[in-house]
């Protein structure tokens, strides 16, 4: 449990140092660079083992998983911080998190999972507050959806990472656990640079700082996520963990800047609160 609020709480400050860079106008490509560079930068420092290059097929899995994650992550953050732009942040997170569905039934349907009634309910719930934030009237009327397909990919992406941190502690070798997340950074480095050059390679200072400070809780993300799920089974860890970043989020949002909720993001944040109780009982 100890684990899951930790990643929680790290994907929560990634998202709104995210929401900082898009608000001030800068370099989203760079700032993405700057994070991961810094993330490889710990990653490798917290690192037991540095051995770089173990002989076998578990290490090729192991480098394999590491360069689809690092894509996989890498095109979330810049679709996040584009729809952040678009869309807001209370929504952009949202989608980001409603690809908990992906692991979640995967982890039912394939790694046979099998959860309790009442964490049944809460997943349930959490689901429900999840597509619920993002339908009806209200949502329409104030426009808060304006790119469907931003948000769909944003969705699949989001589901495709959480559902690779499930696949390596199944299937990985629990020895390279720490190459493997840093070998993760290094192709998210390797695939955002190569964005930057293409799109916009003019940055600031402050592009390579918010980038950098993005990077601390972004690297622990992967880190708690990966013990998160090696002593919780996946279809609490992962409903738990959107709900839980979607949820403070919001209150954030309405806190610090001073974003009123909607009447139905409030009904929303309601229902992710009695299910974070119900998926942990």
């Amino acid at each position: 449990m100890f684990f899951l609020i930790l990643t929680i709480a790290s994907h929560t400050l990634v998202m709104f140092a995210m929401r900082f860079t898009e608000s001030n106008s800068g370099n989203r490509y760079a700032a993405t660079v700057f994070t991961y560079i810094t993330c490889a930068i710990l990653s490798f420092a917290l690192m037991e083992d540095k051995t770089m290059y173990y002989p076998g097929s578990e290490y090729l899995f192991m480098l394999g998983m590491s360069a689809f994650n690092g894509i996989c992550m890498t095109a979330g953050m810049l679709l996040c911080r584009l729809s952040m732009g678009v869309n807001g942040t209370p929504i952009s997170t949202t989608f980001n998190r409603l690809g908990v569905l992906i692991p979640t039934l995967s982890s039912i349907l394939f790694f046979h999972e099998i959860p309790k009634a009442v964490q049944v309910v809460g997943i349930a719930l959490a689901i429900t507050a999840i597509v619920y934030i993002n339908s009806g009237k209200e949502e329409r009327k104030n426009n808060h959806i304006k790119s469907v397909k931003l948000l769909t990919l944003i969705f699949v992406v989001g589901g495709m990472i959480d559902l690779n941190t499930k696949i390596y502690e199944i299937y990985g070798n629990a020895a390279m656990k720490g190459q493997y997340i840093f070998f993760t950074f290094v192709f998210c480095i390797i695939v955002s640079l190569i964005v930057m050059m293409a799109k916009e390679r003019r940055f600031s200072k402050q592009d390579m700082l918010v980038g950098a400070a993005t990077g601390v809780p972004n690297t622990f993300i992967l880190y708690f996520s990966l013990r998160a799920v090696s002593v919780l089974p996946a279809y609490i860890v992962f409903p738990a963990y959107s709900a839980g970043v979607i949820l403070l989020v919001n209150i954030f949002n309405y806190f610090v800047f001073r974003e009123s909720l909607s009447k139905q993001e409030k009904v929303a944040t309601g229902l992710v609160a009695i299910a974070l109780i119900l998926i942990n009982i």
